[in-house]
């Protein structure tokens, strides 16, 4: 008589498999019932005697596509899948119950009495940390595991019992709310789960209550950690002490800004088999997006508050079920996805690579983060938000409470759109592109340089006559760390730039365009065609595989600092969009911009002059990462403050690539 212990086991795998077919939420009860069934389908299936199956069932039922980019072979055995499986249903059946229906105050406590409940800060920590690296890391499976878990509730619920709470505790004593690692995570959770249909339908009195939690995390440079390593910081790993090249830096004080890189690692416990070290992300970031999202939840001009467009909300509200992120026509902001993890690879390579800037770390060791060339090529769009200059100057002379110096003053904003351009030294260059570039080289000794036409020098400076005084150091941070002045010629393909005082030749930078498919390539403008259809032979593309920083450099590289292995440079161009009431923009169409971008970490420099200024007196300095899903968020400030150590008059800005 046929029975199952006669089963072959590869058809009792299969049998196991069948019953959680894609498109299973939650955990896999049914293979523990199977287990039930008999001793010898239990001594096949078993946790402990067949963890490789268990691993099968995890590529299933969660995403690897990303942890497969991310992290090494190692990390990833089927032992280590296998525990990540019980981790991770075991968290998620706590966070579906972390739900208090009728006991909120009981488990996550009462913000109006200070009442603490039975949801620990280590349990809410290790949640949020859970659900964090699995949206970062969800094509799509995740984010279905996730919804069972009910994760939108249990962000709500954070939301009310904690950010709130400190923010409301904040309003009354005037002081900035405390920041840590759990609201930094809470808070990015915040902002993967954002969806435009909530924005337009919060209410008028639950739109002014999350804009008072998000306004000091989002604003408050002086208070939150913005940057991975100080942005004063040209070379990382730092080997030498900043503070010889600026003695006169002020330590401490109201708008402190510490110019001494520093460790920011912390280790998770466990995660794909072993303790994982990481950076937590800033808050910083998250409450600007977020903050920026809701400010632009309508086209400009429009009165707040009127009928929702019912059109746009049903294009939302179809997008959202095939989980597309939905982004209105009107916004500069791009709004996070669920389904294409490799918006988040920088973001969380930086945060895995780029924790401690006073560590040297082997070359190629992973994970590690990698600039893709080409990535600030292109015409931008964003807006730029500042506190008031009245405010800035209260907190610096020692207002005792800041949050109500920065709430007295109405935000400002602007709206700009760049267009730049990158040029990068050709040792920096990898892969197809470096391939490219040797073409491009051959082609042009061939053609005698036919193509090589003289161009205007130019210096990245203000004119001499009106020079502020001498830098501190050859290459200046307030100059985007660019040596001042620093020439360049415009030649074909590129641009070759001369040091001050140099005696050597002028150095070579080539420029990386971008395509239409968005890869970069090299080469002359009418073999742009060629170069995007040309297949790659051999074998898959590394353009984001970065030489590391260890080379050696040139006589002629030794008069430029090793910061200036891309260089970007570009200007103001007419803006898309604009207030109904603007007659003019802080960066009128012709600006000048350029800077520099810091490999380490991706932290792109820029100074920008105003066009309407003919003096060249005044500038403005922005510092910003291009993360998730293509926004480019940072912050601006004045030069005329030239202490490192001390925050200038600050401000926000977040931009995104134009899609046209």
């Amino acid at each position: 008589m046929p029975t199952l212990r006669n089963v072959p086991f590869e058809v009792l795998q299969n049998i196991a498999i069948k019953t959680i077919e894609e498109g299973y939420r939650g955990p896999p009860h049914s293979i523990f019932n199977l287990l039930l069934t008999c001793r010898s389908i239990y001594d096949s299936l078993s946790f402990d005697a067949n963890p490789f199956f268990y691993a099968d069932v995890y590529d299933l039922q969660f995403d690897t596509a990303a942890q497969e980019r991310r992290y090494t072979l190692e990390r990833l055995t089927p032992v280590h899948r296998a525990f990540e499986l019980k981790r991770r249903w075991t968290l998620l059946g706590e966070i579906n119950l972390s739900d208090p229906i009728d006991q909120g105050f009981q488990i996550w406590g009462n913000p109006s009495i200070n009442m603490v409940g039975t949801y620990t800060y280590e349990e809410k920590l290790s949640h949020a940390w859970l659900a964090f690296m699995m949206l970062t890391e969800s094509d799509g499976r995740n984010w279905r595991q996730l919804s069972w878990a009910r994760i939108i509730e249990w962000i709500r619920l954070f939301m009310w019992y904690d950010i709130d709470k400190v923010t409301r505790q904040a309003q009354t004593t005037g002081l900035l709310p405390p920041a840590n690692e759990l609201r930094a995570v809470g808070m990015w959770l915040w902002w993967l789960s954002l969806r435009y249909e909530g924005i337009v339908k919060e209410s008028a009195a639950a739109h002014g209550a999350v804009n008072r939690m998000l306004r000091p995390f989002a604003f408050a440079s002086f208070r939150y950690s913005f940057f991975y390593a100080p942005w004063s910081s040209s070379r990382l790993p730092d080997a030498d002490n900043v503070l010889n090249y600026f003695p006169d830096a002020t330590l401490g004080g109201p708008l402190f800004a510490n110019p001494i890189p520093h460790n920011q690692t912390i280790t998770l416990p466990f995660y794909l088999g072993s303790p994982l070290q990481i950076s937590p992300p800033h808050i910083c970031h998250a409450a600007a997006l977020l903050f920026f999202a809701r400010m632009q939840r309508y086209p400009l001009g429009q009165a707040e508050w009127l009928p929702i467009d019912m059109q746009m909300l049903q294009q939302a509200r179809r997008l959202y079920g095939q989980l597309h992120p939905y982004t209105p026509n009107h916004a500069t902001i791009n709004y996070p996805t669920v389904i294409d993890s490799r918006e988040y690879d920088d973001d969380v390579l930086r945060m895995l690579s780029c924790r401690d800037p006073t560590r040297v770390r082997a070359p190629h060791t992973r994970p590690k983060y990698h600039y893709v060339p080409g990535s600030f090529i292109g015409e931008w769009e964003g807006r730029f938000v500042n506190y008031g200059l009245i405010a800035n100057q209260n907190i610096g002379a020692g207002h005792p409470a800041p949050l109500h110096a920065m709430e007295a003053e109405p935000l400002t904003q602007d709206i700009q759109a760049w267009a730049l351009r990158e040029f990068h030294h050709p040792s920096t260059l990898n892969g197809r592109l470096k391939r490219q570039y040797d073409r491009f080289l051959r082609d042009e000794y061939s053609n005698g340089f036919a193509n090589y036409e003289p161009g205007t020098r130019r210096q990245w400076s203000p004119p001499s006559h009106k020079r502020p005084p001498p830098q501190k150091r050859s290459s200046d941070v307030f100059n985007a760390f660019l040596p001042s002045p620093l020439e360049r010629r415009l030649v074909g393909g590129g641009v070759e730039v001369t040091a001050p005082g140099s005696p050597q030749l002028p150095i070579f930078y080539v420029e990386v365009k971008r395509g239409a498919d968005g890869r970069p390539w090299i080469g002359r403008d009418d073999m742009g065609p060629l170069l995007q259809m040309e297949q790659d032979d051999e074998g898959a593309d590394d353009d984001e595989m970065d030489m590391d920083d260890m080379r050696e450099e040139s006589d002629e590289e030794k008069d430029l600092d090793d910061r200036l292995d891309i260089i970007v440079e570009g200007e103001a161009i007419p803006r898309m969009r604009a207030f109904p009431y603007e007659t003019s923009s802080l960066m009128e169409v012709g600006s000048i911009i350029y800077g520099t971008v810091r490999k380490w970490d991706g932290l792109v420099s820029l100074r920008a002059f105003p066009v309407d200024d003919p003096s060249l007196q005044v500038s403005w300095l922005y510092r910003g990462y291009l993360g998730s899903n293509g926004n480019w968020i940072g912050r601006s400030r004045d030069t005329w403050t030239d202490d490192i150590a001390r925050e200038g008059y600050e401000g926000v800005f977040i931009m995104a690539r134009r899609s046209y």
